[in-house]
């Protein structure tokens, strides 16, 4: 394989990238550029990178110093406060979590209450003996209606509480 080297390239090189090619240049650069396609090749690289540097810095413009600052302690900000809260939304996944596994042991546990429940619940269409003023009786929790009436009326507390929290953790200001 043959390599196209020429001895002169760094000199084209150089004159064009001062600015000195073609005016300001010796007489026999031209005439060896002229002569060498090696040469030649470069000048014609060279002119045409300079052209598009030239041209793409005509096209820049550089905003200002003071907005580039602003804007990197305003990112630097806001990753700082993203660090913050990782732990705190860390914790508050645990939480749901250990909350969720806390439920279903209780209702594996007390399966019987539950089911109780559950009849009750299923009974309630047909019931007429439900009470709403027992509920503050002395004997509130010895009756099975009023305590399923509680559950209820907790659980229902508790859905709409995380219904609320859930609504302002994922909603974005």
């Amino acid at each position: 394989m043959q390599e196209y080297f020429c001895e002169q390239e760094a000199a084209v090189l150089e004159a064009v990238e001062s600015g000195r090619w073609p005016q300001a240049c010796d007489a026999e650069l031209r005439a060896h550029v002229s002569r060498c396609s090696t040469c030649a090749d470069v000048l014609l690289v060279a002119q045409t990178l300079q052209r598009e540097n030239q041209w793409a810095r005509s096209e820049v413009a550089l905003p200002a110093a003071g907005l580039v600052w602003w804007k990197a302690q305003m990112r630097a900000r806001r990753e700082a406060a993203e660090r913050a809260a990782e732990p705190i939304a860390m914790v508050e996944k645990a939480a749901g979590i250990f909350g969720v596994i806390s439920l279903v042991a209780l209702a594996v546990w007390r399966w019987d209450l539950v089911t109780e429940w559950l009849s009750w619940l299923a009974d309630l269409p047909h019931s007429t003996a439900f009470d709403p003023d027992g509920l503050w009786n002395s004997s509130f929790l010895g009756t099975t209606q009023n305590f399923g009436f509680l559950a209820i009326l907790s659980a229902g507390a508790c859905l709409l509480l995380a219904s609320v929290v859930l609504y302002c953790a994922l909603s974005k200001e």
